[in-house]
């Protein structure tokens, strides 16, 4: 299972769906934590998102409904845990935060390439197919036949067949296009380097003066990193233009995140805390770094 980010949000910024505001939150401040979170607390923390009290139960219970949460009732006291599945997810999504920009990926001169048929009648199957493929750094070259210079055949044949695709052919191979710009064309760098401007403007431009605003503009910023995943899809050098601002702009952006972070801990604290005194102290601290 992926989830993608969803439309456009506010400046340099994509805004992501409500479910991943909570992955996102749990990865940040209940990182590895057993014991659940206070709904309570989830909710205000949402709502200093933006996301209204109805809306952020409403949330809860989808997740919980999908899977993705487990909630638990003591007394007139409720909590939420992450499910296996979705604290896969979180853990797959750490993993990708720790290595993604922090240096150019080494390439071998291969593609992947992905031929395969989804009837227009299972359009539903067609959107899914899309949305993982994209999460996996894939991008249509043609109609049926994707393509990534990352070696994720494997992967991209394991989701495919979990969508129930059965005519899917996949191989490493080199390339040669009479397409203009070459195979990387499939995807639109032009535009990804100016979300990329947008994205650094807004990491520049932010001037957090509270523990509320750290918290809001630190999941903000996070949130639109992570858009850059089906964004940029970690191309390697020899396929991007010169100068491309990967490296640069996840610098900048990470320096800010662990900036932030010691007053937005404060606070998730404060909230934990004003609902159940003793979860206060399991508030995780989370940081990144260039290696």
């Amino acid at each position: 299972m992926t989830l993608a980010d969803e439309g456009p949000g506010g400046p340099g910024i994509r805004r992501a769906s409500p479910v991943r505001h909570v992955l996102t939150i749990f990865g940040d401040y209940w990182w590895h934590i057993d014991e659940p979170m206070p709904t309570g607390a989830l909710v205000r923390v949402l709502g200093d998102l933006g996301l209204k009290e109805a809306a952020a139960r409403a949330t809860l219970a989808r997740m919980s409904k999908s899977g993705l949460l487990v909630a638990d009732r003591t007394g007139r006291r409720t909590t939420h845990r992450l499910t296996e599945r979705a604290a896969s997810i979180v853990d797959e999504e750490a993993s990708w935060l720790d290595t993604f920009g922090v240096e150019e990926p080494a390439w071998d001169g291969l593609w992947t390439v992905l031929a395969f048929s989804i009837p227009e009648s299972q359009r539903s199957t067609r959107h899914l197919a899309r949305s993982r493929l994209k999460w996996l750094g894939f991008a249509p070259l043609y109609d049926g036949v994707w393509l990534s210079p990352l070696d994720h055949a494997g992967e991209a044949m394991a989701q495919l067949r979990e969508l129930g695709i059965a005519d899917v052919t996949a191989m490493r191979a080199s390339l040669e296009t009479s397409i203009q710009g070459g195979p990387q064309s499939a995807w639109d760098l032009q535009a990804v380097a100016e979300q990329y401007q947008e994205f650094a403007a807004a990491v520049a431009a932010t001037d957090a003066t509270s523990p509320v605003a750290a918290f809001v503009e630190r999941t903000r910023l996070m949130l639109g990193w992570q858009a850059f995943r089906v964004l940029d899809t970690g191309m390697p050098a020899e396929l991007v233009p010169t100068g491309w601002p990967r490296v640069a702009v996840r610098r900048a952006w990470m320096q800010l995140y662990n900036r932030l972070g010691r007053p937005a801990e404060e606070h998730v604290r404060g909230v934990v805390g004003s609902i159940d005194a003793e979860a206060r102290e399991l508030v995780t601290s989370r940081r990144l770094s260039d290696s």
